[in-house]
């Protein structure tokens, strides 16, 4: 049985370039993934135009009633939002979204615990659309994970 070598984890160790990177390549992730999953009957379409640059402040808890067991293993928190182009027809409009990443780092590379996703309306507005939803089934979070995977096999460029 011939012997598979892993490979490299070539991801930066600290947080901060992990996702300054991830921001950078994160529109073209996800495009391709509103590509492919896009018929060419769907009458609204969407491409994700640029991501903002990651914050590190984490979400604030009101209760501290259930402490995390392991809090050296606990996900950190991560908070980008990108700047969506929807298309309708001969016209556009755009949308803001807030993600809030959850991401942690294994012996197997970064992982996305889960990610939460709110819309708003366009930059300039302050309405929020949607309530928090988990978003890792969406094609953010799919791009994220395809990202992060492709980051540890050495994939990602610097």
């Amino acid at each position: 049985m011939p012997i598979v070598a892993s490979a490299p984890n070539t991801c930066p160790v600290k947080l901060e370039n992990l996702t300054n990177l991830l921001v950078r390549d994160l529109p073209s992730y996800t495009n391709r993934f509103i590509q492919q999953r896009r018929s060419r009957t769907d009458q609204v379409y969407s491409s994700i135009v640029t991501a903002s640059m990651p914050e590190f402040k984490p979400i604030e808890t009101i209760s501290h009633e259930y402490p995390p067991h392991f809090p050296q293993a606990a996900p950190t928190q991560v908070f980008i939002s990108t700047l969506e182009r929807q298309y309708t027809g001969l016209q556009s409009t755009q949308l803001q979204q807030f993600h809030w990443l959850f991401i942690t780092k294994t012996r197997m590379g970064w992982r996305l615990v889960n990610i939460y996703s709110r819309t708003s309306g366009s930059p300039s507005s302050n309405t929020l659309i949607t309530p928090s939803i988990e978003s890792s089934k969406t094609v953010v979070g799919e791009a994220i994970r395809l990202w992060l995977n492709d980051c540890h096999l050495g994939k990602v460029r610097e």
